[in-house]
C-alpha cells in the first residue's frame, strides 16, 4: 500500500468516528429535550428530533454507495461531504426547536 491509500484511511477513519459524534449528538439532543420538555412537545419536534439521529445515518449511507469505484480519497471527499450535509441538517433542526 502506498503512502497516499493509508493517509486516505486515516482520515476516513477520523470522518466516521465525526459520524459517530453526530449520531451521539443527536441522540444526546432527543434524551435531553425530552428530559426537559417531555410533555409540551408535539408530534413534529419529536420527528425533527428523530431525524437528528437519522440524518447522519442516512448521509453515510448516501456517501457509501456513491463512493464505489473510486479512488480513496474521492472516497474521503464525499464521506466528509456527507457528514457537512447531515451537520447542516442537524443545525438547522436545532435552530428550529430553540
Amino acid at each position: 500500500m502506498s503512502a497516499r491509500v493509508v493517509s486516505a484511511w486515516v482520515v476516513a477513519v477520523g470522518v466516521l468516528g465525526l459520524y459517530a459524534y453526530a449520531v451521539a449528538a443527536g441522540i444526546g439532543n432527543l434524551v435531553g429535550m425530552s428530559t426537559f420538555l417531555g410533555d409540551v412537545l408535539g408530534p413534529l419536534p419529536w420527528a425533527l428530533l428523530g431525524l437528528t439521529v437519522v440524518a447522519p445515518i442516512v448521509a453515510l449511507v448516501v456517501a457509501l454507495i456513491l463512493a464505489r469505484g473510486r479512488t480513496a480519497w474521492v472516497r474521503v471527499l464525499l464521506l466528509a461531504t456527507g457528514l457537512c450535509v447531515a451537520a447542516a441538517v442537524q443545525l438547522e433542526i436545532m435552530h428550529l426547536m430553540s
